[in-house]
């Protein structure tokens, strides 16, 4: 196991335990629920009268149905139709009983039925009220429950995973970092300094814990790439690198080299930023050196359209699923970058060889 954890995984462990635990109180919660609504539906079995009525007819039907998922299905049912008298009133009912029931049952033969003492209009079979009755517990009812409560707790771990579950922008997290070499544990990226080489490699999901638990006990590059079943190694000469563009925002450097492209990821911005001290004594000295500080409505205006857009959307357009997402973007992640521009205004930093020097 990882010696260190960092600050998302953390807060991702507490996330779980709190949908775990929404999950356990919505489900027993909303199973006494259930408890008490049967109950009192049933209030009327307590002080109930048996008669024996004759089955009037018997018959079985297709029923169409949706389940969980929306998806149209189809089931059986079955039901019996029986009447009894009581003084000079006559009662008939409809009812769906079991399969078993249903075989053992045939027009004209007799059944018992439960009524209401004072309202025989209330009535039912006595397998269809016993069973009723036998089912009506704790274990039973939260079994009833739990397909609804546990989505409902899948999809708040989801959303409290996406607002909460973030790395700090200024988080050196000890652990995930050396002087040459950075983990991205959430991106799963490992980037080393070889040399004069700049060398990064992809992880696959499935070895994420197993490499930061090496990485954590210093494991070799080597070692390391073994251990992620990694499908994306890249080494970059550092010495022959042509353009280094870095956003103080962000936590990715671009890197032209020849004729490919590179972004480099690391786990937070402040990572980022010890890995670009020690780049770039490496880069060529004929960079040249420009540093762009955008003004805040500059550095704010790419969120602010998204907004307008997204605000657009929602006015014209009637879907509640679509403009649900869509609201619930703009308040989790572009609202918060528009102020986030606006309290600190974008910083690019470029090398870049003169040849190609963007004109201002």
């Amino acid at each position: 196991m990882a010696k260190y954890k960092s600050p998302g995984q953390k807060r991702k462990r507490i996330v779980r335990i709190i949908a775990f635990i929404v999950f356990c109180v919505v489900t027993y919660g909303a199973s006494m629920l259930l408890e008490y609504t049967k109950t009192t539906e049933l209030g009327w079995v307590k002080g109930h009268k048996t008669v024996v009525a004759t089955v009037t007819e018997i018959k079985s039907e297709e029923e169409e149905y949706r389940n969980l998922k929306g998806r149209k299905r189809y089931r059986d049912i079955y039901l019996v139709t029986y009447s009894f008298n009581l003084g000079e009133e006559s009662y008939s009912s409809t009812v769906e009983v079991g399969l078993i029931e249903f075989t053992k049952l045939k027009k004209g033969s007799n059944i018992n039925v439960w009524y209401a003492d004072g309202d025989p209009d209330i009535n039912d079979t006595e397998s269809n009220m016993k069973s009723e009755l036998a089912s009506n517990n704790s274990t039973s009812n939260m079994v009833e429950v739990i397909p609804y409560s546990l989505p409902f707790a899948l999809v708040l771990y989801f959303l409290l995973k996406i607002i909460f579950v973030r790395e700090s922008k200024k988080a050196l997290p000890k652990g995930f970092y050396t002087e040459t070499s950075w983990l991205d544990i959430d991106d799963n990226y490992v980037v080393y300094l070889d040399g004069n080489d700049l060398v990064y490699f992809n992880i696959h999901h499935k070895q994420s814990s197993d490499v930061q638990e090496a990485y954590q006990k210093n494991a070799s590059m080597e070692e390391l790439k073994g251990i992620s079943q990694s499908t994306k190694f890249k080494r970059i000469p550092l010495s022959e690198i042509k353009e280094l563009t870095s956003n103080h925002n962000s936590d990715v450097i671009h890197i032209e080299h020849g004729e490919d492209s590179h972004s480099v990821e690391f786990l937070t911005q402040t990572v980022k930023a010890h890995a670009l001290e020690r780049i770039r004594p490496l880069i060529p000295k004929t960079l040249e050196y420009t540093k762009k500080e955008k003004t805040r409505l500059q550095a704010a205006m790419p969120s602010t359209i998204m907004l307008a857009i997204f605000a657009g959307l929602i006015y014209y357009f009637d879907g509640y699923i679509l403009n649900g997402i869509m609201a619930f973007i703009s308040v989790v992640w572009v609202i918060p970058r528009i102020i986030s521009r606006l309290i600190d205004p974008t910083v690019v930093e470029e090398w870049v060889t003169p040849e190609v020097s963007k004109s201002e």
